[in-house]
């Protein structure tokens, strides 16, 4: 099956670069970062923000020659992408910067200007994630920011402790039940719960490393962790149920179909009945790994070169390398 976007368009938009995150913006719509393909040696020599970034646009009900476009960005250092809803009338992919500043650029029903989340703290955005329409910065040393209206972050913070900083300190994911009800994990097992009113740290049975938070439809909260290993509880009561010897993080781990799915740079994987198992459809394994949102009934994911879709019953190639 041909993907969805042609050749020409690929050429135009995507050729000589590398995706480096997605989200999915709304229904039709999905917002991927990608930057500039340079050979290992020249980037090290380079400052990270002198990489060129694209933030694209891929609209899936939208025909041929008129389904992508996209945008240059300058100056981002580690970019991730994410998307805005509420309290806004019409939803908006965002760019951060992991800078001293915390640079945001919004694209879409709009267009900039550029946003700070925290200017001059360092606020180092590891993810943006949209929960119940609000964005959240989620970032090191426990700093999470909160976007109330354009151009305006505020810190989400209240109850943190006022300590040096750490690298055992997180945060790497967020995520939530409800906004009384929200976890942030990071750090060497740095686990926090929000009530509603302030955050409170949990006990975890482990020191490693923390990478994700999913607060799963099953009613669970589910943490991984350093080489790929996961728990599964509550607050301050853990349950070590997968053992990993991977060398990475996984990237994103989401709810999605009544499983657990899991993707890093090199797996991509669904949590059933008490083990891992590759990814299949109709007996095939879907061929990709990397990045990954899910949202209003579909799943879509990025590894550096390819974009798939999943509504639940199909999966569709929307973007793939032509190569001659």
């Amino acid at each position: 099956m041909a993907p969805f976007l042609d050749k020409e368009r690929w050429v135009e938009v995507f050729e000589g670069f590398v995706i480096v995150d997605l989200a999915i913006q709304e229904k039709g719509v999905l917002k991927i970062c990608a930057r500039k393909d340079i050979p290992q040696r020249e980037a090290s020599l380079m400052f990270d923000a002198d990489i060129p970034t694209r933030i694209i646009g891929l609209f899936t009900e939208f025909p041929a020659g008129d389904n992508c476009g996209f945008q240059e960005l300058e100056g981002m250092t580690l970019p991730v992408v994410g998307v805005s809803r509420a309290p806004f009338s019409h939803p908006t992919g965002l760019v951060a910067s992991k800078n001293r500043n915390g640079d945001v650029w919004p694209r879409g029903n709009g267009n900039g200007p550029m946003e700070h989340i925290a200017p001059g703290m360092s606020p180092f955005p590891e993810k943006l994630k949209c929960i119940e329409g609000t964005t959240y910065s989620v970032g090191a040393c426990r700093c999470i920011y909160k976007r109330v209206e354009a151009g305006k972050w505020v810190p989400f913070q209240d109850g943190f402790p006022t300590v040096e900083p750490s690298t055992n300190l997180g945060f790497r994911d967020l995520d939530a039940f409800s906004p009384s009800d929200m976890y942030a994990v990071g750090g060497h097992g740095d686990v926090w719960h929000y009530d509603g009113t302030q955050w409170r740290q949990m006990g975890f049975p482990s020191n490693v490393q923390l990478a994700t938070v999913t607060c799963a439809g099953d009613g669970n909260v589910y943490i991984s962790g350093e080489g790929g290993s996961l728990w599964v509880g509550e607050k301050s009561t853990w349950k070590s149920i997968y053992q990993g010897t991977s060398s990475i993080h996984w990237n994103d781990v989401l709810w999605f179909q009544n499983r657990l799915w899991l993707s890093s740079d090199y797996q991509f994987r669904q949590w059933h009945r008490n083990k891992l198992i590759p990814v299949e459809h109709e007996g095939k394994i879907v061929p990709i790994a990397g990045h990954m949102d899910a949202f209003d009934g579909l799943l879509a994911i990025a590894s550096l070169d390819s974009v798939m879709s999943f509504d639940g019953q199909k999966w569709t190639d929307l973007v793939s390398p032509y190569i001659d």
